[in-house]
């Protein structure tokens, strides 16, 4: 079975109807800027930053509901999970931080037809 991305559990694809669209990925590089009162700020190296990944799309009917409410349960159990994209790469343990949803064309039954749907996740570093 073709996956675009497992997190954990849970397979980001179209054989489970819930592929993404766009993945962000962000890295921060430690630097931080130290403001000074008669020249220009500094530039000072803390250490690198966790990494951080927005990961976007849009689904159709109930299943979407139902694949949303499952990256709820997994955020809730609040531990970090492996993630691992569709070419076996590993890319360590994340933390889902953010699930966020928007339905629109909802029918009397309050299923909505369609779902844009934001996953923010970020790098867990002591797991």
């Amino acid at each position: 079975m073709r996956q675009q991305m497992v997190l954990g559990n849970f397979i980001f694809g179209l054989s489970r109807n819930f592929a993404y669209h766009n993945l962000i990925r962000n890295s921060d590089g430690g630097w931080k800027v130290i403001e000074t009162a008669s020249s220009k700020p500094l530039s000072s190296q803390t250490g690198e930053g966790l990494q951080k990944l927005k990961i976007t799309g849009k689904s159709m009917y109930a299943t979407a509901m139902e694949r949303l409410d499952e990256l709820r349960a997994m955020q809730a159990l609040h531990v970090a999970v492996p993630l691992v994209d569709g070419t076996g790469r590993n890319w360590g343990r994340w933390l889902i931080v953010l699930v966020s949803e928007t339905q629109s064309n909802v029918i009397d039954d309050g299923t909505a037809m369609v779902v844009d749907w934001v996953i923010d996740l970020m790098e867990c570093a002591n797991a």
